[in-house]
């Protein structure tokens, strides 16, 4: 999950991006891409494995191990939903290449604007796709967690006599 929200993170800003700049869009791109294929690639062999395991050992196939699979399965498709927005960020920043290498013509700034919209339009979407999976996984791992942790019994506010004791045996004799 933290590395989801990193990666959305590193993505550039609005701000980041213009249409004349020679900062590192592409680059940056390409870093979120790679990074964030890893983690998906991760999500789906994670979910297959588990699947194979539920069939062939279906008595040591917990509950738990059940819910936290639908978890990761979950944010497979905003994971997917980020990474296809990147896509058509790359092919935005690849118009813009283009057009910041061309000769300047009629209408030329403003396809040069347009473009940089779109770009930021997917990033910001990319962006907001990641946070979302983040905060299910987040939020599916702190549920699995406080289901799984036992409850402190409500009587129980010291230790026990014979615990207290038992404990520095041997000492002090």
């Amino acid at each position: 999950m933290n590395e989801l929200a990193g990666i959305a993170d590193r993505l550039p800003l609005s701000t980041q991006i213009h249409p004349t700049s020679r900062s590192s869009t592409s680059e940056d791109l390409e870093d979120a891409i790679r990074d964030l294929t890893r983690h998906f690639i991760y999500l789906a062999r994670t979910v297959a494995t588990r699947d194979r395991l539920a069939r062939r050992y279906p008595r040591r196939y917990t509950a738990q191990l059940r819910e936290g699979n639908a978890a990761l399965a979950r944010v497979a498709a905003p994971t997917g939903q980020a990474l296809a927005d990147l896509g058509e960020a790359v092919t935005a920043a690849g118009r813009l290449h283009r057009l910041n290498h061309s000769a300047p013509g009629p209408g030329h700034a403003e396809d040069l604007q347009r473009t940089r919209n779109v770009l930021d339009d997917h990033v910001t979407r990319a962006r907001a796709h990641l946070f979302a999976a983040a905060r299910q996984l987040r939020a599916d791992a702190h549920r699995l967690l406080t289901a799984r942790a036992p409850a402190a019994p409500e009587n129980l506010t010291t230790l026990p006599v014979a615990a207290a004791s038992a404990s520095h045996r041997g000492h002090g004799r």
